[in-house]
């Protein structure tokens, strides 16, 4: 009998001594971590590729289809208004137009003739009506025959330059097809894609530069004209117009069709002026927080905050104070006031 109780005076001894080892460890053992010290980020700066376009812009085409006979201009060629661009073959409209002439005519003096004839009371009302009705169509036949010919020459509407010739001499050519696109190189703008997964930067306060590859190190304040957004996800095309005064001297050296980069600088007054890198943001039950390292005891603190997500980034709007100490590794699994090792990050 005092053997059996010796023995299980012996356990629970055991026992407790193992429940008793665990806190003792925790705290004499630090736990080593990764830290990085919060700091205050005055912006965030995003660059983009983007391309020169002309604002005035004329896709060329006829109104009716035909053979080419004459395309007069090449890429790049310079062009004044008025400027004949291209022709097509005119016989079968020059046909059209003829026949059209000699309806005109023929109804004309028919017209004319049964008026004569009423003001004398030689012939009945109706056939002047008739007469009318007819010579009125023909007029109105010869006009659209009239223009339908003119269709057959293709001019210049603006001043500019060709910036791409689409077709050849001698094609057969629908009506509506393009065959030059003309434009205004005293109008431009920049054209640039941004990432759909960016659509919130178009919302905030920012700052847009345009750096030319002509013009490296020259940086010329712009502003949004217009966005489109995509439903492809392909991005959001967006047009931006040059605002900068001292950007006069340099424009005779752009063109359409130059490539140049978009400096896109996001001022962030949204929020405590913090960013947190992923791996230091822990969640519980829909709460978030980090754990905050106090240098003075090397223990941990829990420490909840609000965040946003930008860009990719994890803004902080509240919760953080500068030279913060926050883990960034080893973070899992941590217990408040638990004593850590910082290492190097």
């Amino acid at each position: 009998m005092f053997r059996c109780i010796l023995v299980l005076w012996f356990c629970c001894l055991l026992f407790t001594s193992c429940h008793k080892k665990e806190p003792g460890i925790t705290q004499s053992v630090p736990r080593p971590v990764k830290v990085v010290k919060v700091e205050a980020l005055g912006s965030i700066t995003r660059q983009y590729t983007g391309v020169v376009e002309a604002r005035e812009f004329s896709v060329l085409a006829f109104k009716i289809p035909g053979t080419l006979t004459d395309l007069n201009v090449q890429t790049g060629q310079q062009v004044k208004k008025g400027k004949v661009i291209a022709r097509i073959k005119p016989s079968d409209y020059r046909l059209q137009y003829d026949a059209a002439q000699a309806n005109y005519e023929a109804a004309k003096s028919i017209y004319e003739r049964n008026e004569r004839l009423y003001q004398s009371n030689a012939v009945a009302r109706q056939n002047l009506e008739i007469a009318e009705t007819n010579y009125v169509r023909a007029t109105s036949a010869l006009n659209i025959a009239r223009r339908t010919l003119g269709y057959t020459t293709l001019s210049a509407p603006f001043d500019g330059f060709i910036e791409q010739r689409l077709v050849d001499n001698f094609e057969e050519v629908l009506a509506g097809q393009p065959i030059a696109r003309l434009v205004n190189p005293d109008s431009i703008e920049v054209r640039f894609t941004l990432p759909e997964t960016s659509v919130q930067l178009l919302q905030l306060p920012k700052k847009i530069y345009v750096e030319f590859d002509s013009q490296k190190g020259k940086l010329f304040t712009s502003d949004v004209k217009e966005y489109v957004y995509s439903s492809n996800g392909s991005g959001i095309p967006v047009h931006l117009i040059i605002t900068d005064q001292e950007f006069a001297p340099y424009r005779q050296n752009v063109f359409p069709g130059f490539s140049c980069k978009v400096i896109w600088e996001i001022d962030i007054m949204i929020a405590d002026k913090f960013i947190i890198p992923s791996a230091a943001l822990q969640t519980d039950e829909g709460e978030e927080y980090v754990w905050v390292v106090d240098p003075t005891t090397s223990t941990i603190r829990k420490r909840v905050i609000q965040t946003t997500l930008l860009d990719g980034y994890i803004l902080v709007q509240s919760g953080l104070a500068p030279d913060d100490l926050i883990v960034i590794a080893g973070g899992s699994s941590l217990q408040e006031g638990q004593r850590v090792k910082m290492m190097e990050n």
